[in-house]
């Protein structure tokens, strides 16, 4: 899980990037936008941290059970969905909002 854990906080990180810095050159308000990502972030890494500890501990029980390697299996599938998708409907959301405050302020 450790190897998973790193790899979709990378994988994250360089998505959550790429789709900040096409929103600051799209005409987002980089302030807002950057500040979003900080919090993203702070958010991600301790929950991918929890995971990764949980299974750490896990394995060093070494509870070996036939459903074991089925929640494994599911665990590493939430993972990479939410390392992948997380980032879009977060940037999209941060972009919605930037513009819901603009047409107010205007």
């Amino acid at each position: 899980m450790t190897f998973h854990a790193a790899a979709a906080l990378i994988a994250f990180s360089v998505l959550q990037i790429w789709l900040v810095s096409s929103a600051i050159s799209a005409g987002a308000p980089s302030a807002f936008v950057i500040t979003a990502l900080v919090v993203l972030l702070a958010l991600a890494i301790p929950a991918a941290r929890a995971i990764e500890r949980h299974w750490y501990h896990l394995s060093r029980q070494a509870l070996a059970s036939w459903g074991l390697h089925a929640r494994f299996r599911r665990d590493v599938r939430r993972l990479w969905a939410a390392a992948l998708f997380v980032p879009i409907m977060w940037v999209s959301g941060a972009m919605a909002a930037t513009d819901a405050i603009a047409a107010i302020a205007n």
